[in-house]
């Protein structure tokens, strides 16, 4: 009998993403070389994650030093370990396009698949195979759907979105 993965809860996506992908640039740091935010879009986005229940931020010690890194307290950091990037980094969204985050295998093939990330270069190296590039908010429609992800990332860490084995009926 086949092992179906599935979620323990639910994620909500949404739905997909208007246009062509962005070009990003290859290796590190894996960020975007079009299609990059309208002014004020990546700080409107950053503002909207730091209301997310138990977030905190700080400098990113594995993105550049103007990137914005979200990571949960002890307490809250309790998910899987590849949920986390760095200690209890999930998130770090990147000023000059590019937001890199972590999501159960499920979660991101549906993200990509709905046209708002691609797999990081590095995951193919078998590092941080949790890690997606989710793509800037081109404008402000966009921030909404983006956070709502930066939320399961969060969501995930948090041990809320956890994979589960069981048999099909």
């Amino acid at each position: 009998m086949q092992t179906v993965p599935s979620l323990t809860r639910i994620a909500e996506l949404p739905p997909p993403r208007p246009g062509n992908r962005p070009h990003l640039r290859r290796g590190v740091p894996h960020i975007q070389a079009d299609q990059l935010p309208e002014g004020g879009a990546m700080e409107a986005l950053i503002q909207a994650c730091a209301s997310i229940p138990h977030i905190r931020s700080k400098q990113s010690r594995m993105a550049s030093a103007e990137a914005t890194a979200l990571y949960l307290p002890d307490r809250f950091a309790v998910g899987p370990l590849e949920a986390f990037i760095d200690g209890h980094e999930f998130c770090h969204l990147n000023p000059d396009a590019a937001i890199h985050l972590t999501l159960p295998l499920l979660v991101r093939n549906e993200v990509v698949r709905l046209g708002w990330g691609e797999e990081h270069p590095i995951t193919k190296l078998g590092i941080l195979p949790a890690l997606l590039t989710v793509y800037a908010p081109r404008e402000r429609s966009e921030i909404i759907p983006i956070w709502k992800l930066v939320v399961l990332s969060c969501r995930f860490a948090m041990g809320e979105l956890t994979m589960l084995n069981h048999k099909p009926a």
